[in-house]
């Protein structure tokens, strides 16, 4: 009897379908597309989320107009957080580069992958730094109609605002570990043309938008507590 079932687990095993090069690419190529505008959308949001920065700081550049040491704190922020947008423009034009290049799709999604341990990383650390200058500026809001504001506890603050971008940046790698994975598992289905893979990985995304909500609860919550401790 157990040996029946060895080999009923045996020849299921070598009956796992190697399916050809056209077959595999066609059935993979919806998720492909999915997975695409998956990282399309989390850009698009970060850059709305810079957007909203960069209101914030030329509101602050107004109010704190007739005081030097804040205008010019203002002016810097301001400064990076342009340079933040234009660095998110370039990752989005890269990404549908990569999209839309007549290339294999094995060659589409090794480049996407280099992509993100390279640059798109860069641009997570731009991300979390962004947060960090939007609870910045609109703590500084606050103060706004006194034309002053000044930090109580320097310490306390450099220090909060340290583990708040730590914080962030560990919040955006986790937020995209489903991504990465996806794009991991088509590229070997590709190869080994099969769909062992991916199948997994729905399951994967399914279990990981918990912990996705989870986190940005925690995240709203982090920015929300770095406006009050500044106030404060």
């Amino acid at each position: 009897m157990n040996k029946d079932i060895l080999q009923e687990i045996w020849d299921k095993g070598r009956k796992e379908p190697t399916m050809s090069k056209a077959e595999i690419e066609a059935i993979l190529q919806p998720q492909i597309r999915k997975s695409a505008f998956g990282w399309r959308i989390l850009v698009w949001t970060y850059l709305a989320l810079i957007a909203v920065t960069l209101v914030c700081e030329g509101m602050n550049i107004y109010a704190f107009r007739f005081q030097p040491a804040m205008l010019t704190t203002g002016v810097l922020l301001t400064v990076l957080t342009l340079v933040f947008l234009a660095f998110g423009v370039h990752v989005l034009r890269e990404l549908t580069t990569i999209e839309q290049a007549d290339e294999s799709l094995v060659a589409k999604l090794q480049r996407r992958l280099d992509f993100y341990r390279t640059e798109y990383e860069i641009w997570l650390v731009m991300i979390a730094l962004a947060v960090a200058f939007l609870t910045f500026a609109v703590s500084t809001l606050v103060d706004a109609q006194s034309g002053s504001y000044r930090i109580n506890r320097p310490a306390v603050f450099v220090g909060f605002s340290l583990a708040q971008i730590l914080f962030m940046y560990a919040i955006l790698k986790i937020g995209h570990y489903p991504l990465v994975r996806e794009s991991k598992a088509i590229l070997n289905d590709l190869e080994n043309q099969v769909t062992m893979g991916t199948e997994q990985i729905k399951a994967l995304k399914r279990r990981w938008r918990l912990w996705t909500l989870l986190f940005a609860v925690l995240g709203i919550v982090l920015l929300i507590w770095g406006i009050l401790r500044a106030i404060g």
